[in-house]
């Protein structure tokens, strides 16, 4: 796929901070009002975005990093606008539209590319590029093909930033609340051991990019085949075995196929 090593850079540093602080932040107990977290949040999502310009490009002038960071935050803000858009039409019709939160994403790497800078170190950012994409953007997509896509907790059914947006709260009938929760683990182990399995899945697409790179291609069956004998046990039930084996390898896929599509073929 055609691009210079500053796109992929800055489409990294991008993606990385999108999905990066938003899980950091979204793991902190606050008693804010969650209007004023979200707000926080962006602030420091700009704060590390014009920090980072200087220290890995040369020919950075300020102000255009500035604007272009400026522009990033905003592109990420339109997921308020988005999430609230899909709920909206959930409310009223049960239908889900989660596909409408990678507008985000692809809307960042649109923008991205108008970009181009000099990057301070000499290195193959594309392998950059597929570390962080192939983390929380890749497991966020993964969720959305199993049907087990993460909405918003239970208590912000609400979302306090869309009454910024609408004057008014959103309100979800019973049927549309139990579409809108459906997969999701009730319990704190269940959520516990989901956190684990993205984490695992993580490690897997990056080790088979690894693989693939160096030219070891024929080590990415040892791969599936430990995270299988780990799992072993619990294949004799059919419905896990069904969703662990969609699951995997919808993930080798997408592991292989960013690699093949980013590096040019491998």
């Amino acid at each position: 796929m055609e691009g210079s090593q500053a796109y992929w850079l800055v489409l990294a540093i991008a993606l990385g901070y999108e999905y990066g602080i938003k899980q950091w932040w979204g793991r902190r107990d606050s008693k804010a009002p969650e209007a004023v977290r979200y707000v926080r949040y962006r602030l420091i999502h700009l704060v590390l975005l014009s920090a980072t310009g200087p220290l890995l490009f040369s020919d950075l002038h300020f102000s255009t990093w500035l604007a272009l960071s400026v522009g990033l935050v905003i592109l990420g803000s339109l997921e308020l606008f988005f999430r609230y858009l899909s709920l909206r039409i959930q409310s009223a019709t049960a239908v889900r539209l989660y596909q409408l939160n990678y507008l985000v994403p692809l809307s960042i790497a649109f923008f991205t590319h108008l970009i181009d800078f000099a990057p301070r170190f000499e290195y193959d950012y594309r392998l950059v590029f597929l570390l962080v994409f192939l983390a929380h953007p890749a497991n966020s997509f993964i969720r959305w093909a199993l049907d087990r896509d993460e909405p918003l907790p239970e208590h912000l059914t609400a979302f306090p930033p869309f009454e910024m947006l609408t004057g008014d709260r959103l309100t979800l009938t019973s049927e549309t609340a139990a579409a809108i929760s459906r997969g999701r683990p009730d319990q704190e182990s269940g959520d516990q051991r989901a956190k684990v399995g993205r984490r695992i899945g993580t490690l897997e697409r990056w080790l088979i990019v690894f693989l693939v790179a160096s030219g070891n291609a024929s080590s990415v069956g040892l791969v599936i085949t430990a995270k299988s004998i780990v799992r072993y046990p619990q294949l004799g039930d059919r419905e896990f075995a069904e969703y662990y084996l969609f699951g995997t390898l919808l993930s080798v896929v997408l592991a292989l196929g960013s690699g093949f599509i980013v590096l040019g073929g491998l």
